[in-house]
């Protein structure tokens, strides 16, 4: 099996269908600046407030197509990674999951076409690395992470993929840094029990069908740094 020496980046052809930006990211220099090496009791109501509902614009609405696109969406974690500190987030997480589809950028059934040989495909293993790859929402439940590659809701012929990984590196976690926000701006930029991982080089480690629902294939995958 291989891996990439070199961090892994998002596919062109899944960039060629990423969206443009519909909030302002100059302004993200000014706002780390802000809370760099600062505790909670040096940061006013105002600069935090500001602070939020650009995140608000920013992250939550993503799979809308709405905040930042794929190609810019790692200029957040300067924000997000001083945010955890901040509010004492935790800097590790036993294990994350992350529920998505294949991308009909490239082939959505590239795993059920090749399965089980699909651990040996360098194709498989791109799209696959593509995914999973860079600046994303995960979640510390796998239940939930299946509910997203598989709602009842949005009903797909796509392959859907349930990523796992132990022990990552957390860029922020729903946590304090929500309770802060909603409980005084009734702001919130992060989805209950969500995590927020910066994969910077992974590799599959395998594949493996579910028992139960059909195209669902559960990804181990872990991050070389």
């Amino acid at each position: 099996m291989r891996y990439n020496k070199y961090a892994m980046a998002v596919h062109p052809k899944v960039l060629e269908k990423d969206f443009e930006n519909t909030v302002d990211l100059n302004s993200i220099s000014d706002m780390y600046l802000a809370l760099k090496d600062k505790s909670l009791s040096d940061l006013d109501d105002d600069t935090l407030n500001r602070i939020g509902k650009y995140l608000e614009k920013a992250w939550l609405e993503v799979n809308s197509r709405l905040g930042v696109n794929l190609r810019d969406r790692e200029k957040l974690y300067p924000l997000f990674f001083e945010l955890n500190r901040i509010f004492g987030g935790k800097k590790k997480a036993k294990a994350a999951y992350r529920g998505v589809r294949l991308s009909s950028a490239l082939d959505s059934n590239a795993i059920s076409k090749t399965y089980p040989n699909s651990i040996n495909e360098p194709e498989v293993l791109e799209h696959l690395e593509s995914l999973a790859y860079g600046l994303r929402s995960w979640t510390k439940k796998e239940s939930l992470a299946e509910h997203w590659a598989n709602s009842p809701y949005r009903y797909t012929e796509k392959d859907m993929i349930v990523f796992q990984i132990e022990k990552p590196d957390l860029v922020i976690e729903d946590g304090y840094v929500s309770e802060y926000f909603w409980g005084n701006h009734k702001l919130s930029f992060l989805d209950p029990g969500e995590l927020v991982l910066y994969i910077k080089n992974p590799k599959i480690l395998s594949i493996v069908p579910s028992d139960e629902e059909e195209r669902l294939y559960y990804v181990k995958i872990k991050d070389m740094g």
